[in-house]
């Protein structure tokens, strides 16, 4: 991944290069484009991303299909000891379906926890992450 920001009067460029040869246009907090990422979402959305997979393996484990998966995350900011301002908590909203055997609420959520557990960026961050599972 390369990353770089080019300022061209009002209309600042930052682009994410990814290895694949694909760039994500970010956000410049001054200007607030929408049809840019801006870096939070993305940060949200990475821990999503690694807790759905870590889902399907989980459940792959167990012998369950997913028929699907969706979430919609939300993030709530707060304030450290130091007054700084950060993420102070992710809320995950995952609403899954199986393929088959329907699981119960509590094996689902099982699921969940070992999901989260195994989720190398929830076990890299400070925020709380709270699953509520949909459905």
């Amino acid at each position: 991944m390369h990353l770089s920001w080019t300022a061209h009067g009002n209309q600042d460029h930052y682009l994410w290069h990814l290895p694949d040869g694909n760039e994500v246009r970010v956000v410049d907090g001054q200007h607030g484009q929408q049809e840019f990422m801006e870096p939070e979402e993305a940060f949200i959305a990475a821990l999503a991303s690694c807790h759905l997979l870590s889902f399907l393996t989980e459940a792959a484990r167990e012998g369950l299909s997913v028929a699907s998966y969706d979430d919609d995350p939300a993030a709530v900011l707060g304030q450290n000891a130091q007054a700084k301002i950060f993420v102070k908590q992710i809320i995950l909203q995952p609403l899954v379906t199986f393929n088959g055997e329907q699981p119960d609420t509590a094996r689902v959520h099982a699921l969940h926890q070992r999901a989260h557990e195994k989720c190398f960026i929830a076990q890299s961050v400070k925020s709380e992450v709270i699953i509520e599972p949909r459905g």
